[in-house]
């Protein structure tokens, strides 16, 4: 019930996003100079940056199990292909790198346990800009969905087994991303990307029913290359 009210909530604010921009370009004089980075209607984006991802009843669990975390990281990387179809609207297939953590137990008979896992994502977005006059810089936001996987491995240890056993499981689920940002053009092909948003990825669940959140909150900065003039 948490993560459904966690969702509904995200989701308002995400929709609200993309709401106000929609109003805002509605408003915008059709003389408006769209013409961004002279007119080439495919792009090419790479991010890479940080994030944080909230503590989850699913994490609780594992510390109620004796588990401690030995690795949480924070890095987000993102690569996107971008078609631009029509006056301040485009859409991208975009995958995205989430959370990766590590947890360890000692077993007392040996190595410790370890439980890992790491979560990436493959979507499509749309996006709604602004460009400045002459097509140097634009200003959009994007709503994205997709599914998320969420490769996970547990190596453990027992009293009967004299070696550590290597568990293997797959989660696939969803995620939802709201995103805002700008990009502006150093060259004739190459411009420099900078967004911050929300990503909301339930993955892991246990039998409890404790379902962890891989997304959170992200800010990214990269490069972007465009391409294929319109006709």
């Amino acid at each position: 019930m948490a993560l459904a009210r966690q969702f509904d909530m995200h989701l308002k604010h995400i929709l609200a996003m993309a709401l106000a921009l929609t109003c805002l370009l509605g408003a915008t004089p059709v003389l408006a100079d769209d013409d961004f980075a002279d007119g080439q209607s495919w792009g090419l984006e790479f991010g890479f940056g940080g994030g944080w991802t909230a503590d989850t009843a699913y994490t609780g669990t594992l510390e109620n199990f004796g588990y401690a975390r030995d690795r949480l990281s924070r890095y987000r990387m993102s690569l996107a292909v971008e078609k631009t179809l029509f006056r301040y609207f485009s859409v991208l297939l975009q995958t995205n790198l989430l959370d990766h953590q590590q947890w360890t137990r000692s077993s007392g008979i040996g190595p410790d346990d370890r439980f890992e896992w790491g979560t990436w994502t493959l979507d499509v977005h749309a996006r709604a800009f602004m460009p400045t006059p002459g097509g140097r810089f634009r200003g959009y936001v994007q709503f994205g969905i997709g599914p998320a996987f969420t490769p996970s491995r547990l190596y453990t240890r027992t009293s009967a087994a004299p070696t550590q056993s290597k568990y293997k499981e797959l989660k696939v689920s969803y995620n939802l991303m709201g995103l805002v940002g700008g990009e502006v053009m150093m060259g004739e092909h190459v411009g420099f990307l900078f967004q911050g948003g929300y990503v909301f990825a339930p993955s892991l669940e246990n039998r409890l029913g404790d379902r962890h959140q891989s997304g959170g909150g992200l800010l990214i900065t990269g490069l972007s290359g465009r391409f294929g003039r319109r006709l």
